[in-house]
């Protein structure tokens, strides 16, 4: 093993008008129920360019970028021992975002042991990286937030209470959009909307949607509210943008139906983003259940700490269960030059792709 250097390369803001730049910050070795990672590779996340641009996850100087990893790892807490050994590969969504240490722009990160999970044999390493914080994602969404039937072992060997209900997923085909189905078939749910392109719209069939329209079409609504029968119990918004998402699902909701919508939303629309903000303006129908996601507090959830990411995300990648998102690599001289060039990518636009860049070398 290659000695443990007292400090390391990290990306982020050294103060609130630093722009981004890179700096040195201390390796800490990991406490009894840690874990320290060589960090191999990262994903580039709306949430990370956020941080970038509206200084969001700002909580103290100086302070790192990105919450998604793939890496090796090189020392382990005596609590941690006994699942996994120096030379795993792992992969990590860290929910510790006020956490220097635990953050993943940065050559080594110093992680919870409910936080990773070991990289499935049948994935890359990038493939892998673009999977654990969308996919915790769902399911908090889904058991927390929407109160849906959701097993812990998968397919399901028996159809849920509402299998039949009408559930819309804004955004299906997206990173979060995508497992939403598949999570959703997995679990027996027969009657799911999906809102996206039309370009998307036979992927998204095979992935369990029962009924796709194109967010494009002038009478979006009126296609929605034909295919549920009615208005829609269950909204799982993956874009979460005030005026592409949000005023058209207030269309097709009303009293009694559960509105579940990821933290923050984004105002200034698609490849525009003006600001974030965790206060709606929207306006909605009396009786409609509002619920602002915060996956960074899944882990209130005791199962889900224990075993989202270390058993049950390993299992649903290493059998096929689900599938990754289309992996787009940025490159660069340095780690400041990738982040850089991830967030260039974003701020265009993407659509069913996530930017990965290398942190580390292998």
């Amino acid at each position: 093993m290659s000695t443990i250097p007292e400090t390391h390369e990290a990306v982020g803001h050294t103060s609130p008008t630093s722009g981004i730049v890179s700096f040195q910050v201390p390796t800490e070795i990991p406490n009894a129920d840690e874990v320290l990672v060589r960090v191999l590779y990262a994903v580039v996340t709306p949430v990370d360019l956020w941080h970038a641009d509206f200084n969001l996850l700002d909580f103290g100087y100086p302070s790192v970028f990105g919450v998604d990893l793939v890496g090796e790892i090189v020392k382990v807490g005596e609590n941690a021992d006994s699942e996994f050994r120096v030379g795993d590969k792992v992969f990590a969504f860290s929910p510790d975002v006020a956490k220097v240490k635990a953050k993943a722009f940065q050559e080594y990160a110093t992680l919870s042991r409910w936080s990773i999970g070991k990289v499935p044999h049948n994935l890359t390493l990038q493939e892998t990286a673009t999977v654990p914080d969308n996919l915790v994602t769902v399911f908090n969404t889904l058991v927390t937030d929407l109160a849906l039937t959701i097993p812990t072992d998968f397919p399901a060997s028996r159809s849920p209470p509402e299998a039949s209900t009408p559930i819309l997923v804004w955004g299906g085909a997206g990173g979060v959009g995508s497992l939403a189905l598949q999570i959703l078939k997995l679990s027996g749910f027969k009657n799911v909307i999906a809102v996206a392109s039309s370009r998307n719209h036979t992927l998204l069939r095979t992935l369990g949607a029962t009924h796709t329209v194109d967010y494009n079409d002038a009478d979006v609504a009126e296609q929605i509210e034909k295919a549920a029968g009615g208005k829609v119990k269950y909204v799982f918004d993956t874009i979460s943008d005030e005026e592409y998402s949000l005023k058209p699902i207030a269309k097709v909701v009303g009293k009694g139906s559960k509105v579940a919508w990821l933290l923050p939303a984004r105002t200034g629309g698609h490849g525009g983003v003006s600001g974030v903000s965790n206060d709606l303006t929207v306006t909605f129908p009396d009786g409609v259940e509002l619920i602002g996601v915060r996956t960074f507090e899944y882990q209130k959830n005791e199962y889900f700490k224990k075993a989202l990411q270390s058993k049950v995300i390993p299992r649903l990648l290493a059998e096929g269960l689900v599938k990754p998102s289309k992996v787009r690599e940025v490159g660069g001289a340095t780690l400041l030059e990738r982040v850089t060039a991830g967030f260039d990518v974003l701020r265009k636009g993407l659509s069913g792709e996530r930017v990965v860049i290398k942190v580390s070398e292998a």
